[in-house]
């Protein structure tokens, strides 16, 4: 049973035989009637308060689970950078293991033409030197055939006069 403050104040008795005073009675329920209504309105108070608190924890429910989900994202964010991060270094060192791995081979391919070419250039040297020797023989060997032989000079060459365009050779 809900009592207001008025109810209890309003609140009549019947009177009987040595009843009770009358006075006190009334003295009593406005004491009580005071009480009941400090009560309800700490309770109206009280209940505010509770809606509030219930309204903020609501409040940091919600931004717990915010928070929550925010930090999930932000882990599930970082370890996929991280493995992006990961496979791309990885990405990127066998790019550079394919790269050296062709920069060695044009190397060995240019190291193996230079050797050819050395080769070929060796040979063509001595071709050369062959032919200079067979040349300076040959020349040598004209010469002495050369200076073994004797001319004989025709009585009609010695009257001639020398040309000066190209002078006797002196021996």
């Amino acid at each position: 049973m809900k009592l207001t403050p008025l109810e209890i104040r309003k609140q009549e008795f019947s009177k009987g035989m040595r009843g009770y005073n009358v006075e006190e009675v009334r003295a009593y329920l406005e004491t009580v009637a005071d009480l009941v209504d400090s009560l309800q309105k700490e309770t109206r108070s009280l209940s505010e308060k509770i809606v509030q608190m219930e309204n903020r924890l609501s409040d940091f429910q919600m931004m717990e689970k915010t928070l929550k989900e925010t930090l999930v994202k932000a882990e599930e964010s970082s370890r996929r950078a991280r493995d992006d991060s990961q496979r791309e270094s990885e990405l990127i060192i066998r790019e550079a293991e394919v790269k050296a791995h062709r920069v060695v081979s044009e190397a060995h391919i240019e190291a193996d033409h230079l050797k050819s070419e050395i080769l070929m250039l060796q040979a063509r040297k001595d071709a050369f030197i062959k032919k200079v020797k067979y040349l300076l023989q040959s020349q040598t060997e004209l010469i002495e055939i050369l200076e073994g032989k004797e001319f004989d000079l025709k009585p009609e060459e010695e009257d001639k006069q020398p040309n000066e365009e190209y002078p006797p050779a002196v021996s």
